[in-house]
């Protein structure tokens, strides 16, 4: 560490950041700290969103990842299905900034759109933690070809999600609750 911080010393713009202070400007590094076992991750960029939950509580997230500390598994996954979905990335296309494929960068652009705090008495909001349950078991158990690329291996995934008809599930949810709670009537199971 001492080498690291005398060659930062020496090459430093001015003296006025310690090296300790870059890592950790904004406090974006001290922020995390205790580190929970649980966390939703969210990509700044991209044209397709891209949110996980993490259960480890020993990585520290660098700058490119948003993350948030839940409550709850619940709301881990409510809140992972709604940044993943196509009708919240459709909903803030417009605002994203654009490049030569398009809309990209979401930073936090998601988090115009009305996305209520986790319930977890909330039908819909319990809806949405379940989908995204069953997204994950599906995302898990996609085969993915060795030395994949991560957009080739996001995409053969979305195309399961599809193709299980969970993405329009969590679609319709997501659609309910940013339109309002009058869309949404809970499915029954047949007696």
């Amino acid at each position: 560490m001492k080498k690291a911080e005398k060659v930062w010393n020496e090459n430093a713009e001015s003296g006025d950041m310690t090296l300790i202070g870059r890592w950790n400007y904004h406090n974006e590094l001290g922020a995390q700290f205790p580190l929970s076992h649980i966390r939703v991750l969210f990509a700044a960029s991209g044209t397709v969103p891209a949110a996980l939950v993490l259960r480890d509580g020993r990585p520290v997230i660098e700058h490119n990842l948003y993350w948030t500390k839940p409550a709850s598994e619940g709301e881990a996954r409510y809140l992972a299905a709604i940044l993943n979905s196509e009708t919240a990335r459709s909903r803030v296309e417009k605002l994203q900034a654009r490049g030569q494929f398009g809309a990209r960068h979401f930073d936090k652009v998601m988090f115009n759109l009305p996305i209520s705090v986790f319930d977890a008495k909330n039908p819909l909001h319990a809806s949405l933690a379940k989908a995204a349950a069953k997204a994950e078991k599906i995302a898990a158990a996609t085969p993915l070809p060795e030395g994949v690329k991560f957009q080739r291996a996001r995409k053969l995934v979305r195309e399961a999600l599809a193709e299980a008809g969970v993405a329009k599930e969590i679609d319709d949810l997501v659609a309910a609750l940013l339109d309002g709670p009058a869309r949404f009537s809970p499915k029954r199971a047949a007696p």
